[in-house]
């Protein structure tokens, strides 16, 4: 495709304006706070890069974050979303990015410039005319009649711009529409921009964003048919100087009874966001085979995310007895799926973590000659399982033993069932027992001392899940603690404590 004159001239323009932009030493607007008064980097400025679609309701929020936390400090640089990423490129700089569609954030993320996000508010591209639709637009081949001036994005700088040749590109309709643009209007590097044209009869037609047109009363929006919704989305820089500070500016921005209230007043179409706390407190119910490799990663998120995680390290059963009692708590980590399957209406999706099988373990010289199920059958052996009343190795390990045909003969052999599957590994440590049948993750960090014989069933293997509750007021915080445990540093831990990690690929392929 050609690109036409003006479209070609305006691309420049927003390059020298880009380059003016990046040379600026301060940016528009300052307010101030801390969560943390205490902090060395209280005097520390968050680097705020918003879209400019944004700025009306961003300027009321800053407000009331600054009336909120007046020892924090806030700078915020209101430009197109693809000039905004093309300065976080060029500079490697800055603690919080806002765009006005999903797509740049992926971006900033693919490129390794972007930590955690957060969404905001849905939106959409529709035509924006004067009061009373003066020139009676009512279809997307209205705009390109010869009595129509028709402003657009420019697809390089603005994210209504891309959205919209995404968009006419799919009808058929991109190339006579820049003809039109070409010779009757302007591509513009802002929404606000285009709007404003519109209101100053500078042009009778844009395409804008439906929130940016129910701003400004003069005007009215006409829907456009089979207009893609995009995503306002957040996202915590990588190099950020403050990303604890970050995070909690960014948890305030999407917050339903703060940030997101207040977009909803501006015309937005908000997501379900989470209720504000200045320091949330989670509850999380984890099955205790999990524990090894998940606290290191809770202690950091943490941290990171100024919230207070309380667990429950358990059996599964146990925790299921919690749950069917009347306990409810924010997110469910089991040892195995089955134990989710138990109190699955309680919660959203399930994501599967992790994966570990039950084998035979013996001491390291293996006294008794154990190669099979079998052989835990033959009179006097001492052999220790999980309680299945309680743990979910329990459980699984009686299914796999009826299955294989050995559980009658095995009773015998089989003392009281033990509460949690460390008590097993010890016995069998200590030559208390001949054998033991637990995870693979549970003997993990005693496999020098220890052998561990495979068994062939496919009921030997257990899934870890993931699930939030329906409940929580905390779900997108929850979905960030996912991210950590699902990030190649989470995947790391759970290896090395003895499990299998389950990658994205793994769970397309189920």
């Amino acid at each position: 495709m050609k690109t036409p004159v003006k479209f070609a001239v305006g691309s420049l323009l927003v390059i020298i304006g880009l380059a003016a932009f990046m040379a600026r030493d301060t940016s528009p607007l300052k307010n101030s706070g801390s969560t943390n008064p205490n902090s060395s980097s209280k005097s520390r400025a968050i680097e705020f890069y918003c879209a400019a679609g944004m700025s009306k309701p961003m300027d009321e929020i800053i407000k009331a974050y600054r009336e909120d936390f007046p020892e924090r400090k806030v700078e915020v640089s209101y430009s197109g979303s693809g000039t905004l990423l093309t300065k976080i490129r060029a500079q490697k700089s800055g603690d919080l990015y806002l765009a006005a569609d999903t797509s740049y954030i992926q971006i900033a993320q693919e490129k390794e410039l972007a930590e955690e996000s957060i969404p905001v508010a849905q939106l959409w591209p529709v035509i924006v005319v004067k009061k009373g639709n003066p020139k009676k637009i009512l279809k997307v081949d209205d705009l390109m009649r010869e009595d129509v001036r028709v402003n657009l994005g420019n697809p390089e700088a603005a994210s209504v711009g891309k959205k919209t040749k995404k968009l006419m590109d799919r009808l058929g309709k991109w190339e006579s529409l820049i003809k039109a643009v070409d010779a009757r209007g302007n591509f513009k590097p802002t929404v606000n921009e285009i709007a404003n044209d519109v209101k100053i009869d500078a042009a009778d037609a844009a395409i804008v964003w439906n929130s940016i047109a129910s701003q400004y009363p003069e005007l009215e929006a006409v829907e456009i048919e089979g207009a893609p919704r995009g995503t306002v989305t957040i996202c915590v820089l990588k190099f950020s100087r403050l990303p604890h500070e970050t995070l909690h500016f960014a948890r305030y921005i999407c917050a339903s009874d703060r940030g997101l209230k207040i977009f909803r007043k501006h015309g937005f179409d908000p997501v379900d966001g989470d209720v504000w706390e200045d320091r949330p407190n989670i509850m999380y119910f984890a099955g205790g085979l999990n524990r090894h490799a998940t606290e290191p990663i809770i202690s950091a998120f943490e941290k990171r995310e100024g919230c207070t995680v309380e667990t429950a390290w358990m059996g599964c059963g146990l925790l299921v007895s919690k749950m069917k009692g009347g306990e409810t708590p924010d997110v469910y980590h089991t040892c195995d799926a089955s134990f989710h399957a138990m109190v699955e209406d309680r919660f959203g999706q399930l994501t599967n973590i992790s994966q570990t099988d039950i084998i035979i373990l013996v001491p390291k010289n293996n006294p008794k000659n154990i190669k099979s199920l079998e052989d835990l059958t033959k009179p006097g052996m001492k052999v220790g399982i999980g309680d299945p009343e309680k743990t979910a190795m329990g459980k699984l390990t009686v299914d796999l033993l009826k299955d294989e045909g050995v559980y009658e003969e095995m009773k015998a052999n089989i003392d009281n069932p033990f509460p949690e599957a460390p008590m097993v590994v010890g016995q069998v440590t200590q030559g208390a027992l001949d054998a033991g049948l637990v995870y693979v993750a549970n003997a993990h960090a005693q496999r020098d001392k220890v052998k561990m014989i495979r068994i062939e069933n496919p009921l030997s293997s257990a899934t870890q899940t993931y699930a939030v509750s329906k409940t929580s007021k905390h779900k997108h915080l929850m979905q960030r603690f996912l991210d950590r445990l699902r990030s190649s540093a989470g995947q790391e831990n759970f290896v090395n404590a003895g499990f299998e990690v389950i990658t994205s690929s793994n769970r397309e392929n189920e």
